[in-house]
């Protein structure tokens, strides 16, 4: 199947991205966009590993709308915010998930420091993690089997900053929080929102099995982290 000359990722519903789309059309401002999709899929079903592949496997692009894990879902509403059609939206989509847009299982962004690095290259979010309240983090990253093991440094927030209430946090800014393992960079991403003077992390879980709204302090109580990195989406339209 195809959309205006376009093939159309396996598992899309292109009439319901094109009713989400509508339904936001006046919308202009970023923030209030990434508000308005995320909220929309509120309730969705989290699906681990719903993208499928492996090193030996011919990759598949998918965009499903139904079920997301963690990096799905950020990499959906991104790409919905900042698009202008459908077709936009898959464009959009496939950009940001893999490296200079190649569909392939090696140039998926697999660790959400390439994730970063790449989508800030792309102009797609700028990394605001600067500054003299930022700490330094190196790891080995060895976690996915198929991918070079290699070492990556890059700057974080430390969990101390977020608990003393500065406000770092804007809104629609993309959280990736960053693991205490030598192994692994992040563990795990969503959005941040400020409703009722609380910052709630609106993010797929395994724990709640769906999309969902969380106190971001609830959160950080729940798991063991090293900080955050803050990546701030940038308006393309």
């Amino acid at each position: 199947m195809t959309v205006k000359g376009i093939d159309t990722p396996a598992r899309l519903d292109v009439v319901v991205a094109n009713r989400i789309l509508e339904s936001a059309r006046d919308i202009i401002a970023l923030s209030q966009r990434l508000e308005r999709f995320s909220g929309d899929l509120l309730g969705r079903a989290y699906e681990e590993g719903s993208l499928g592949g492996g090193p030996e496997v011919e990759e598949e692009f998918r965009i499903d709308l139904q079920v997301f894990d963690c990096v799905t879902f950020i990499e959906v509403v991104l790409a919905l915010a900042l698009a202008d059609s459908t077709n936009d939206f898959i464009d959009k989509t496939r950009r940001i998930r893999y490296d200079q847009g190649q569909v392939n299982w090696v140039h998926r962004n697999h660790y959400m420091v390439d994730w970063a690095r790449n989508n800030e290259k792309s102009g797609f979010v700028r990394n605001v993690t600067s500054g003299p309240l930022t700490a330094e983090k190196t790891c080995t990253l060895s976690m996915i089997e198929g991918l070079q093991t290699r070492t990556t440094t890059f700057r974080y927030f430390p969990s101390e900053v977020l608990r003393t209430g500065t406000n770092i946090i804007e809104g629609g800014d993309v959280i990736l929080f960053v693991s205490t393992r030598d192994a692994l960079d992040v563990f795990h991403t969503g959005f941040g929102f400020h409703q009722d003077g609380r910052i709630i992390l609106r993010h797929a879980t395994r724990r709640a099995g769906s999309v969902v709204d969380q106190n971001l302090d609830e959160f950080m109580s729940q798991n063991q982290l090293a900080g955050i990195v803050l990546l701030r989406p940038l308006c393309q339209r």
